[in-house]
């Protein structure tokens, strides 16, 4: 009976490429799903310096903004590591949503990719990944959370 419920549990991760994830604090908007690529079950496993594909599929976003910008954070132990999402990827009207074009509507769906390599100093670690995206007034538009252990 057990391994019907895990196996009835994880097929839709299995077949769908989906990725499990977070909510962030606050409430903050999630996407329907996330696919990170080679990652179905956490923490992920990032190589540093190797790209990384991560799809947020089914964002709605709660206000009108002309402006989307993605953030990156990693944190080990609750501590921010320093690391930031790349000046040219955080315009993410400019390089990464599908399905829509800004200036988004409210309540208007879309698709958000980011693809990039992380340089990262510290590897052999696991840490707390928050990656989202903010309207030009501060609002929140969508924010997961993923465990990720980092090799080199």
């Amino acid at each position: 009976m057990y391994k019907f419920l895990l196996i009835a549990a994880l097929l839709p991760a299995i077949v769908f490429g989906q990725t499990p994830f977070r909510a962030c604090s606050g409430g903050r908007p999630t996407p329907a799903s996330v696919n990170i690529v080679g990652c179905s079950a956490l923490p992920c496993t990032i190589t540093s310096g190797v790209p990384l594909t991560a799809i947020g599929i089914g964002i709605v976003s709660p206000v009108a903004t002309p402006t989307l910008t993605a953030h990156l954070t990693a944190r080990l132990l609750g501590l921010d590591v320093g690391f930031e999402i790349p000046e040219d990827l955080r315009d993410a009207c400019a390089v990464g949503i599908s399905g829509a074009s800004c200036p988004i509507a409210a309540g208007q769906t879309f698709d958000y990719e980011l693809n990039y390599a992380m340089e990262l100093p510290l590897t052999g670690i696991t840490v707390q990944v928050e990656v989202g995206l903010t309207a030009a007034d501060g609002t929140p538009v969508t924010c997961i959370e993923i465990d990720a252990t980092i090799v080199g």
